[in-house]
């Protein structure tokens, strides 16, 4: 089925959405954006859903007034075209704008009143291209690419404009040493995966073997650092602090430079952990724990109770793990929370509201400008 509309705003994953005023059903759409009038095809319609689906761009008829060429030749709509930056169609004020739409539409959909909120514009990232020191390729032993959107299939790529010179140059180098027949997939896989950073030797790269993590824009990590650091600075008693999914220490360094009087930080990886040692940092105690275990804040009871502040950086799923937490950080006064999901963020924010904290501070930063990805930057006080 195919009908004729224009897409009024985009889902809270960036996609696209517009209405089919024949069914009366909003449809999300890959590859589009707000005010672009186009003909779509309906391509699912989970278990037969009467209020939304999932269709496809046809044919553009008349663009948004915020569209602009990709710059990347290998982005598109096909399904061997790479979706890695799906919002390079549209300029870079209008990214930044939907980025913060993201957020106060997740914190309004939980429950917060935003008419009280001033969310400033988001903090852009000073590199377009060129920006990205980590990324994740995926590899059959012929072809190399990333995953096509929507499809199981790999979008071939030759270059990545998104990438630091020192990433193009190790993605470039696994493409002249294609084929490679050690490197095809076992029986019931469709590729083999290769994680990249700028730290990694080319003559290191080795096949389906997780890298370390690390922010993945260096000059926006910077800035997130110095406003932690300005922060902490700003406060009258850090006092004792707990740092949740610490990693091998990215914002524990700027904590140990605060007048903390110590600093207890957790991460689920030994290899994280151990490069946190290294570091031999001041008041530091880096300590290897699963913070997603049942009971958790139990267990660390006799080490987080006369915590002060309490700084953490969870992966997509958020802290997630509620259960206990307001039981045993029975002295925290102040929070800064750094998260990589709006959605996420806004469910903890509000368990958070729930016990007697507010929200004081929130900035937005762009660490990976053409995708909807948005970090968020908190101060949560008692």
């Amino acid at each position: 089925m195919k009908f004729t509309g224009e897409v009024t705003h985009l889902s809270q994953k960036g996609l696209g959405v517009v209405k089919s005023e024949e069914e009366n059903i909003s449809y999300f759409v890959f590859g589009t954006w707000p005010g672009d009038l186009g003909e779509f095809e309906v391509i699912d319609r989970p278990l037969h859903n009467k209020k939304y689906g999932y269709a496809r761009l046809v044919r553009l008829i008349k663009p948004s007034d915020q569209r602009q060429p990709p710059a990347c030749a290998f982005l598109g709509i096909s399904e061997d075209a790479c979706s890695g930056c799906p919002w390079m169609i549209a300029n870079y004020e209008s990214q930044l704008e939907q980025k913060r739409n993201r957020l106060i539409y997740a914190m309004k959909r939980i429950g917060f009143d935003m008419e009280q909120w001033n969310i400033p514009p988001v903090h852009p990232s000073p590199f377009l291209y060129g920006y990205r020191n980590r990324f994740q390729v995926k590899t059959d032993g012929e072809k190399l690419g990333f995953v096509a959107e929507g499809s199981h299939k790999i979008a071939p790529v030759k270059d990545c404009i998104v990438l630091s010179d020192t990433c193009r140059k190790l993605l470039q180098g696994i493409l002249r040493s294609l084929p490679r027949e050690e490197w095809v997939p076992g029986t019931g896989y469709d590729w083999n995966f290769i994680d990249i950073d700028d730290d990694l030797p080319a003559e290191n790269i080795q096949l389906n073997q997780k890298r370390p993590f690390k922010q993945g824009n260096n000059a926006q990590n910077e800035w997130i650092k110095s406003w932690l650091r300005s922060k902490l600075n700003e406060t009258p008693r850090v006092g004792k602090v707990i740092e949740l999914f610490c990693g091998s220490g990215n914002f524990t360094e700027v904590i140990a430079e605060s007048e903390c009087s110590e600093i207890i930080a957790y991460e689920v990886g030994i290899d994280a952990i151990k490069q946190l040692h290294i570091k031999n940092l001041p008041k530091v105690d880096a300590r290897p724990v699963d913070l997603f275990k049942p009971f958790i804040w139990k267990i660390l009871r006799k080490s987080i109770a006369d915590a002060d502040t309490l700084v953490l950086d969870p992966p997509r799923a958020g802290l997630k793990n509620m259960k206990g937490f307001f039981e045993h950080f029975v002295s925290l006064k102040t929070i800064y929370y750094i998260s990589c999901d709006p959605e996420t963020f806004a469910r903890d924010a509000w368990s958070f509201s729930k016990k007697g904290w507010s929200v004081a501070e929130i900035q937005l930063v762009d660490l990976f400008p053409h995708t909807p990805h948005v970090e968020t930057l908190a101060i949560l006080r008692k």
